[in-house]
């Protein structure tokens, strides 16, 4: 795979993920993979059966520490004591981290412009009815706005109807919200282009076929 589709994948499933991290991530998966696809099918197998030694090895390569001259060898058993969990901070400092990282995001932030039934239905002319059906029958993308109230992306309509394409995501997606993101982001395999893009170009078979993979 392409780091350019390992971002993909990854920024799909960790939306709130900075950009950064996503790109340090995908190029620390490309170094491992291209290491390992050189080394023989046997060492590969054997490599899968002693997970918890490799996970250990890697560990301690990234916190600059040689590795152990223990052998891997299936059956065997390695007992190490970690360095702990560092210095406690207080329940106040901790309430604040966990603040600062959860921010809220607004819902335009992430899924673009958004309205609710009744500016589609005088903007649009989508009377409230049609919208309801096409939202139970996931025919277009509803996300809850609150508690109760739904917004409607209104990138997925076209004179007045559901983007064509956008019915067969949602089947595969195991929401709405997952699905809106996937068809919002770039995506490796679509040659960096949104899975939505491709749909406004009459692209649909590209697209539910990536869908299909993605989300199987």
């Amino acid at each position: 795979m392409s780091e350019a589709a390992i971002r993909a994948a990854l920024a799909q499933s960790n939306p709130e993920v900075p950009t950064g991290d996503l790109e340090t991530m995908a190029d620390t998966i490309v170094i491992v993979y291209n290491a390992i696809a050189e080394l023989p099918s046997a060492t590969r197998r054997q490599l899968t059966r002693e997970k918890n030694q490799l996970r250990r090895r890697l560990m301690e390569i990234a916190i600059g520490h040689p590795p152990s001259s223990v052998p891997i060898e299936s059956g065997r058993v390695t007992h190490s004591r970690g360095t702990g969990l560092g210095k406690s901070i207080s329940i106040e400092e901790g309430r604040q981290r966990l603040l600062d990282y959860a921010s809220p995001r607004p819902l335009e932030s992430w899924a673009g412009p958004v309205a609710g039934a009744g500016e589609i239905e005088a903007s649009l002319g989508i009377p409230r009815s049609t919208l309801s059906k096409w939202q139970q029958r996931k025919a277009v993308v509803g996300l809850l706005r609150g508690e109760r109230k739904l917004a409607y992306p209104l990138e997925q309509f076209v004179d007045g109807r559901p983007l064509e394409g956008i019915a067969d995501v949602l089947r595969l997606a195991p929401d709405a919200r997952s699905g809106w993101l996937w068809l919002r982001q770039a995506h490796g395999a679509l040659d960096d282009r949104a899975p939505l893009e491709l749909l406004k170009a009459g692209r649909k078979a590209d697209v539910v076929n990536v869908a299909e993979r993605d989300f199987a």
